[in-house]
This record gives C-alpha cells, sequence and structure tokens, in this order.
C-alpha cells in the first residue's frame, strides 16, 4: 500500500471523511468491473458497487495494510454482490455478455477464431465462481494472491481451481468439437 493512501486513511480516521472520495475516484472501476460481472443490470451494479464503498468506509478502521486498497475494496465488492445475488436468487451473468478477447489478439485463421469461439462457449458452462475466478485471473490479470484474497480462499486452493477449469474447459471443448 502507498504511504500516501496510509496517510489518507489515517487523516479520514480522524474526522475528514471528505477525503474517502479519493479511495472512489481511483479504485471505482474496478470494484464495479468485479461487481458488473455478476450482476447484468447495471444500474444494480452501480449501487452495489456503491454500498461496497460504504462498508469499506464503515469498516475503514479494519482495514490492515496486508493488501492493496484496491484488493481489499474489490474483495468487499464481491462479498456484497454475492450476498445481493443470493437474496436476490439472481442468476451470473454469462461470461458472453463481457468484452471478449480483441481481434488484435486474436490471429485471423479460421481455426483460431473457431478455437476461440469454442473456448467462450465452453466458459458458458462453468459455473458462476469459476466464470468469477477466469475473469479475475485472465482478464482482470489479478494475482493468485490477489484473488485468493478477494475471493478468502487460500493461494493453493486458487491455483488448483485454476487448474481444473482449464481441464474442465478442455474436455468442454473436446466434447464440443467431438475431437
Amino acid at each position: 500500500m502507498q504511504a500516501d493512501e496510509q496517510r489518507l486513511i489515517a487523516r479520514i480516521l480522524d474526522g475528514h471523511a471528505e477525503d474517502f472520495g479519493y479511495f472512489l475516484e481511483r479504485y471505482g472501476s474496478e470494484a464495479f468491473a468485479i461487481v458488473s460481472r455478476l450482476v447484468p443490470q447495471q444500474e444494480d451494479a452501480e449501487e452495489l458497487t456503491q454500498d461496497a464503498f460504504v462498508r469499506a468506509f464503515n469498516r475503514l478502521e479494519t482495514f490492515s495494510g496486508h493488501s492493496s486498497f484496491a484488493t481489499w475494496i474489490c474483495r468487499i465488492a464481491y462479498t456484497t454482490t454475492v450476498s445481493w445475488l443470493r437474496k436476490q436468487r439472481m442468476q451470473y451473468v454469462s461470461i458472453e455478455d463481457q468484452p471478449q478477447l480483441s481481434d488484435t489478439e486474436v490471429d485471423n485463421t479460421l481455426e483460431d477464431e473457431s478455437r476461440i469461439s469454442d473456448l467462450r462457449r465452453a466458459i458458458t458452462q462453468l459455473k458462476p465462481k469459476e466464470q468469477t475466478l477466469i475473469n479475475l485471473f485472465y482478464y482482470d490479470e489479478r494475482s493468485l494472491a490477489d484473488i485468493a484474497y478477494i475471493l478468502d480462499v487460500e493461494a493453493g486452493i486458487i491455483a488448483t481451481r485454476l487448474h481444473r477449469i482449464r481441464r474442465k474447459l478442455y474436455l468442454l471443448m473436446r466434447h464440443e468439437t467431438g475431437r
């Protein structure tokens, strides 16, 4: 964590609540990205992101600084959203509704495009928590330690789950193509 942010947190805890806007400005889009991958309606995602920041503000004294503030707020956003989804009994958003790899990242051969299409279809068949893990690791490029903190599990468990998910994707793609 940056020393400037530590001083800012100390100021906020000393009664300068208006300084919390810095964190909303700096990390709001990251938290919103986590929420919007789980909640289909933008208005709900925005409200849940705001709820996460309110919770962070109310629990600011519990922030230890062992992780980055970004990771801490993303964990709060994730748990807030999962709790809300459980209450709403809503379905998670399919990864097909999320931004996909850009054309510059994909070789334009038909075979490669077909494999990517197969992969996207396979990802949609994953459980919501598996899709979230894929999003955090591959799309958001989060470290295993950050993901472990956000999801409140050990980093070794995350590595194991990623391995299993990759194997599952391989089998789903193989089944899909009949190879």
